[in-house]
């Protein structure tokens, strides 16, 4: 009976565990995410910058980049 509740605390314990490296794989996989779209933002930020605003006819009149 006594090694019926030690097994249970110790496979308990090993799910607990477990939990604990997924989450950390989840979050550290997230981050990673975060991290490679956040610079493909700003390449992109840095490539509408890059084009030469018209200086005569259709946008000349309003800046839309505002």
């Amino acid at each position: 009976m006594i090694m019926d509740y030690v097994s249970a605390i110790a496979s308990m314990s090993m799910e607990m565990a477990m939990q604990n490296v997924q989450s950390a794989a989840s979050l550290k996989m997230f981050s990673n995410v975060m991290d490679s779209q956040e610079a493909a933002s700003a390449q992109l930020i840095e490539a509408i910058e890059s084009v030469p605003m018209p200086t005569e006819g259709v946008g000349s009149l309003l800046d839309v980049r505002a």
